[in-house]
């Protein structure tokens, strides 16, 4: 049996904690990559939101320049056994506190931001094990000289991350794994956990890293085959359930061929990706724009706030302090956006590693809130009707059915062949933070290989 000195010193300090948490560390030796660096990580044990449960923050520090902040709290009821899920939110560059705070954590805040509350209806945790983590550097708690500017190079480090906390904690290795995220994560998601399942594949890894035990991912209101979900944009936009918001001539703006897309999807140059991202920002969401609607919610407007002022608790000195925060909080950083953007990244089509996860016998499930136009559920269900892997035609045969929750028509949904789409109803682009019972009674039928209607 591995010894680890540190955690002995984690339970034996474990009752102090709550008056001080205690900073620890382990050091970890990266073999990955090619890179000669260390990883380093280290944590506290703050008690914020729910007293009762078991919680780590911390920082994975990889060399001097890159540092990425985390956040881990465990389930309510039986976490030896639960599984192990991690949220990622999107952007690229937001911050996935979001997913803690305000969509599918326990954590929340009062309504001026001043202090935190315990959000246990519609927690996640009810029923596994979270772990929230801010990447690329520069999102969130997270920072560093050193940027990530996509997809490809973002999951090298997530994938090291969740090596080295599978060192940190032993426990959490053995148990099932789900990987979740929403908006940019449709690029994050299918990338990261086909690496995760190429690296447990390598008798390189077997060797030298940790397994991951990969049952499922799922993504929300997810930007995964721009080029297909961009063909939805006038139907959401000016035929959607909620009525048109655009006047019809601004309807015929939208409406034309996607040449730009068609060629990054085919040539997949930087250059003609990067071509493709300027025509999606000029050609689509700038006319959807003109309508003062809220691209994250059609039936809000452009002004109003869509979320609560978690931010502004997590940048109390106090706060940052209790967690080991190390610089202010950034939410949703600019500059990491046009990074991706500036390779080309945005415009890339994920739907193929899809297909390959749900080759590799992985459940895959796609949700939307149907009333989001930025990642609208179209879309999301549009692409999921169109790309193809070995048990397409047994989803395709299928239709949209009611989707019922506690006997009530929550949504619609399809299955089959290993893959679900949901549409949940009045719900913008964070679903949960809209319908958190009804997404949590989704997500727990999920891990559960559960029906949706079961």
């Amino acid at each position: 049996m591995t010894f680890y000195p540190f955690l002995l010193v984690l339970f034996l300090t474990s009752s102090l904690c709550y008056a001080l948490p205690a900073l620890l560390t382990k050091t970890f030796s990266s073999v990955l990559y090619s890179e000669n660096t260390t990883a380093t990580l280290s944590f506290k044990q703050p008690t914020l939101c729910d007293p009762t449960i078991l919680q780590y923050t911390g920082y994975l520090d990889v060399g001097a320049h890159e540092h990425y902040f985390f956040w881990f709290v465990e389930s309510k009821n039986n976490p030896d056994d639960s599984p192990l899920t991690v949220w990622l939110n999107g952007g690229p560059g937001c911050s996935s506190m979001t997913g803690l705070w305000e969509e599918i954590g326990p954590c929340g805040v009062d309504t001026n931001g001043t202090k935190d509350l315990y959000n246990e209806v519609g927690s996640w945790n009810q029923v596994s094990n979270l772990l929230f983590l801010d990447q690329p550097a520069g999102a969130g708690f997270s920072y560093g000289d050193k940027k990530v500017d996509s997809t490809e190079k973002a999951k090298l480090r997530a994938y090291q991350f969740l090596q080295l906390f599978f060192e940190a904690f032993p426990k959490y290795q053995k148990l099932d794994f789900h990987l979740f995220g929403e908006s940019y994560a449709g690029h994050y998601i299918p990338a990261f956990a086909n690496y995760i399942i190429e690296q447990n594949q390598s008798p390189v890894s077997n060797n030298h890293h940790q397994l991951i035990n990969l049952k499922s991912i799922g993504i929300g209101n997810g930007i995964t085959d721009v080029l297909v979900q961009e063909q939805y944009a006038e139907t959401m936009a000016c035929y959607s359930s909620y009525g048109s918001v655009l006047s019809q001539a601004d309807c015929l703006l939208i409406r034309q061929n996607l040449p730009q897309l068609q060629t990054c999807n085919d040539s997949g140059t930087v250059k003609d990706c990067d071509k493709a991202t300027v025509y999606c920002a000029t050609n689509v969401e700038d006319i959807y724009l003109r309508s003062g609607r809220n691209i994250y919610d059609v039936r809000a407007s452009q002004n109003d706030s869509l979320g609560t002022n978690y931010g502004l608790f997590l940048n109390k000195r106090e706060i940052r302090d209790l967690i080991g925060a190390r610089t202010a909080f950034h939410r949703c950083p600019t500059d990491i956006r046009r990074a991706f953007y500036s390779t080309g990244d945005y415009a890339r089509n994920f739907a193929p590693q899809v297909a390959d996860l749900l080759n590799n016998g992985i459940q895959v499930l796609l949700y939307a809130g149907d009333a989001d136009f930025r990642a609208n559920w179209y879309g999301v269900h549009g692409w999921a009707q169109t790309f193809d892997f070995n048990a397409s035609e047994q989803f395709r045969s299928q239709t949209l059915s009611p989707w019922l929750v506690n006997g009530v028509e929550a949504g619609q949904v399809q299955a089959g062949g290993n893959l679900t789409f949901v549409r949940v109803y009045r719900a913008g682009h964070k679903a949960p933070y809209y319908q958190r019972e009804n997404c949590f009674q989704m997500f727990s039928q999920h891990i559960k290989q559960l029906p949706m209607n079961g």
